[in-house]
């Protein structure tokens, strides 16, 4: 056991490196472009696809904002037969009528069952060859820079992706989940994009994806039989040697009320690591590089369900030892946990994207919400053994 506590040591020691690496590049980059203005010389236009369901209240304000970025975008909203009475194609309509719109269509994709990706396949697959392609959420308003930024760097073999960042007024656990988030952002999803040199396993996220048709085509659409189809595209991408890079831009987007959807929207979205073996199976590629890119996918999962745990077994076992074992696991964990946190919220502060201040570091509020952290991982573990754990039961969060 203690040659386990001393490996787990150096381990959080070099995780904690690690995240610091990334957070500095992150940073770099992030301040590098945020007073710029990027305008570009070509005159390719983007194809924004916007899939809804269920998101009558939603549409208004989406319309109003697409339609005055005209000379930047052609926005397809897309809707789906899953909603029976048909009341969003029914608003969308009613708002490019009314709005008197040039740039905004609608389609409805008629399928009754599946997910997302159904709708983005749809609309996608309609869209003429050659054409970038970028996907938003309905509660996404992508700024001018960012569409700029992407046209005038995008190459062949490239995707773009777009992070969020997070402002919502929350407090205690949700806080901390919250600050989380945008350290996940920042130094998981955006560091790794800068730092990965084809030896660490990245993905795509839902929305702010920028990609041509093209690769869309060559390496495959969004998977229509998994649960997660984000987390999946981005292993196929990386088996085709297509890169995936960041925007220096961030966008919006709406938090969790409550716990308990937050918690809910973990045991979805942990599904994409979960799965990397069934990406491996069905796939084309049976290489030693989509074998590693499987692996690491896979090892995501773990440490998202099982670290936790580990840290209070260990972090008790260590008090039989030694307690500076005890107090280096401690405080490692700490600046881990709650120490990035904190960094990074203050860079948001700082850069003028969060306006909700952290006065002080809650370690106490850190420590509870980095312990729930695992519940997602347990209830879809859970479900499986149930045999729920399907994409009919997939859990899809209101805007």
């Amino acid at each position: 056991m203690k040659y386990i506590i001393e490996l787990f040591i150096v381990l959080l020691i070099f995780t904690n490196i690690k995240s610091l690496i990334r957070y500095i590049k992150a940073k770099k980059y992030i301040i590098k472009y945020k007073s710029k203005i990027i305008n570009s010389n070509k005159s390719q236009k983007i194809n924004v696809i916007i899939p809804v369901y269920n998101e009558v209240k939603n549409i208004k304000k989406s319309v109003e904002y697409f339609k005055n970025l005209w000379e930047y975008c052609d926005v397809y909203y897309i809707t789906t037969s899953k909603e029976k009475d048909g009341a969003t194609y029914k608003e969308v309509e009613n708002e490019i009528k009314l709005q008197k719109t040039k740039n905004i269509f609608l389609d409805n994709c008629p399928n009754t069952e599946g997910t997302m990706a159904n709708q983005l396949n749809y609309m996608a697959k309609k869209i003429p060859e050659n054409s970038l392609i970028a996907i938003y959420n309905i509660d996404s308003f992508p700024e001018v820079n960012t569409f700029n930024y992407v046209i005038e760097n995008i190459k062949e073999d490239e995707v773009y992706q777009q992070v969020s960042y997070f402002d919502d007024k929350n407090k205690g656990i949700l806080k901390s989940a919250q600050n989380w988030q945008n350290r996940w952002s920042l130094i998981y999803e955006m560091g790794k994009y800068l730092s990965n040199n084809g030896k660490s396993f990245v993905y795509t996220i839902g929305h702010g994806l920028f990609i041509n048709k093209n690769i869309l085509e060559k390496c495959g659409y969004w998977s229509e039989e998994e649960i997660n189809e984000d987390n999946e595209l981005g292993y196929r991408l990386l088996c085709h040697n297509i890169k995936i890079k960041p925007i220096p831009f961030l966008e919006k987007a709406g938090f969790a009320n409550t716990l308990d959807i937050y918690i809910k929207q973990q045991s979805t979205w942990v599904n994409g690591p979960l799965y990397a073996f069934s990406y491996y199976k069905r796939g084309n590629k049976k290489d030693i590089k989509s074998l590693y890119l499987t692996l690491l996918n896979f090892k995501a999962f773990i440490s998202w369900t099982f670290f936790p745990i580990i840290f209070l077994v260990l972090t008790i076992a260590s008090m039989f030892y030694n307690y500076i074992y005890t107090l280096l696991i401690i405080l490692l964990t700490t600046i881990y946990v709650s120490g990035y946190n904190y960094i990074v919220n203050k860079l948001l502060e700082k850069l003028n994207y969060k306006k909700q201040k952290n006065k002080f570091i809650n370690i106490l509020s850190d420590y509870a919400f980095f312990i729930t952290h695992c519940f997602g991982g347990f209830i879809t573990i859970a479900k499986i053994l149930k045999g729920t754990n399907t994409k009919k039961n997939k859990y899809n969060t209101k805007k």
